[in-house]
Protein backbone atom coordinates (compact mmCIF):
# COMPACT_ATOMS: atom_id res chain seq x y z
CA UNK A 1 0.00 0.00 0.00
CA UNK A 2 1.63 3.65 -1.03
CA UNK A 3 0.96 6.79 0.68
CA UNK A 4 -1.46 9.25 -0.17
CA UNK A 5 1.86 11.14 -0.93
CA UNK A 6 3.16 8.99 -3.50
CA UNK A 7 -0.33 7.89 -5.17
CA UNK A 8 -0.94 11.41 -5.82
CA UNK A 9 2.56 12.20 -7.42
CA UNK A 10 2.86 8.80 -8.87
CA UNK A 11 -0.58 10.32 -10.78
CA UNK A 12 0.87 13.13 -11.84
CA UNK A 13 3.82 11.50 -13.53
CA UNK A 14 1.38 9.01 -15.23
CA UNK A 15 -0.55 12.53 -16.64
CA UNK A 16 -3.30 13.34 -14.41
CA UNK A 17 -4.45 16.52 -14.69
CA UNK A 18 -7.18 17.64 -12.92
CA UNK A 19 -8.82 16.93 -9.52
CA UNK A 20 -11.26 14.26 -10.49
CA UNK A 21 -8.38 12.44 -12.83
CA UNK A 22 -6.28 12.29 -9.68
CA UNK A 23 -9.76 10.77 -7.54
CA UNK A 24 -10.17 8.56 -10.75
CA UNK A 25 -6.75 6.82 -10.52
CA UNK A 26 -5.72 6.46 -6.92
CA UNK A 27 -8.95 6.11 -5.49
CA UNK A 28 -8.29 8.81 -2.39
CA UNK A 29 -11.38 11.43 -1.17
CA UNK A 30 -11.09 15.17 -2.52
CA UNK A 31 -10.34 16.10 1.24
CA UNK A 32 -7.51 14.43 0.58
CA UNK A 33 -5.97 14.61 -2.59
CA UNK A 34 -6.34 18.48 -1.43
CA UNK A 35 -4.41 18.15 1.07
CA UNK A 36 -1.55 15.47 -0.76
CA UNK A 37 -1.41 18.41 -3.29
CA UNK A 38 -0.93 21.30 -0.96
CA UNK A 39 1.89 19.20 1.20
CA UNK A 40 3.81 18.28 -2.25
CA UNK A 41 3.73 21.84 -2.88
CA UNK A 42 5.05 22.61 -0.18
CA UNK A 43 7.74 20.16 -0.38
CA UNK A 44 8.86 21.37 -3.61
CA UNK A 45 7.52 18.35 -5.28
CA UNK A 46 4.84 19.95 -7.31
CA UNK A 47 4.60 23.19 -9.01
CA UNK A 48 1.65 25.31 -9.57
CA UNK A 49 1.72 27.56 -12.03
CA UNK A 50 -1.22 29.73 -13.56
CA UNK A 51 -3.05 28.93 -16.66
CA UNK A 52 -4.55 32.24 -17.79
CA UNK A 53 -4.51 33.41 -21.01
CA UNK A 54 -4.12 36.90 -19.95
CA UNK A 55 -7.16 39.86 -19.23
CA UNK A 56 -10.17 39.00 -21.17
CA UNK A 57 -11.08 40.60 -24.10
CA UNK A 58 -14.22 42.71 -22.32
CA UNK A 59 -11.54 44.24 -19.37
CA UNK A 60 -10.91 43.36 -16.06
CA UNK A 61 -14.62 43.32 -15.16
CA UNK A 62 -15.05 40.07 -16.75
CA UNK A 63 -12.47 38.50 -15.26
CA UNK A 64 -13.03 35.42 -13.51
CA UNK A 65 -11.51 36.92 -10.38
CA UNK A 66 -13.41 39.97 -10.09
CA UNK A 67 -16.32 39.77 -8.12
CA UNK A 68 -19.90 41.97 -9.05
CA UNK A 69 -18.13 43.38 -12.04
CA UNK A 70 -15.41 44.81 -9.96
CA UNK A 71 -12.01 44.62 -11.08
CA UNK A 72 -10.07 41.48 -9.39
CA UNK A 73 -6.84 40.75 -11.21
CA UNK A 74 -4.57 39.33 -9.03
CA UNK A 75 -7.08 38.13 -6.26
CA UNK A 76 -8.57 35.20 -7.32
CA UNK A 77 -11.89 34.77 -5.56
CA UNK A 78 -12.53 31.24 -6.63
CA UNK A 79 -10.87 28.47 -7.92
CA UNK A 80 -8.78 29.20 -10.90
CA UNK A 81 -6.86 27.03 -13.44
CA UNK A 82 -3.40 25.92 -12.04
CA UNK A 83 -1.08 23.06 -13.67
CA UNK A 84 0.94 21.39 -11.72
CA UNK A 85 4.54 20.10 -12.41
CA UNK A 86 6.66 17.68 -11.01
CA UNK A 87 10.20 19.19 -9.71
CA UNK A 88 13.19 17.06 -10.87
CA UNK A 89 16.21 17.88 -8.59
Amino acid sequence: MSSPLRAVLDAVDAGARSRADLGARTGLRPDVIDAALDHLVRMGRLEPSSLGGGCPPAGCGSCGSGVGGEPGCGTPSRPVLVQLTRRRP
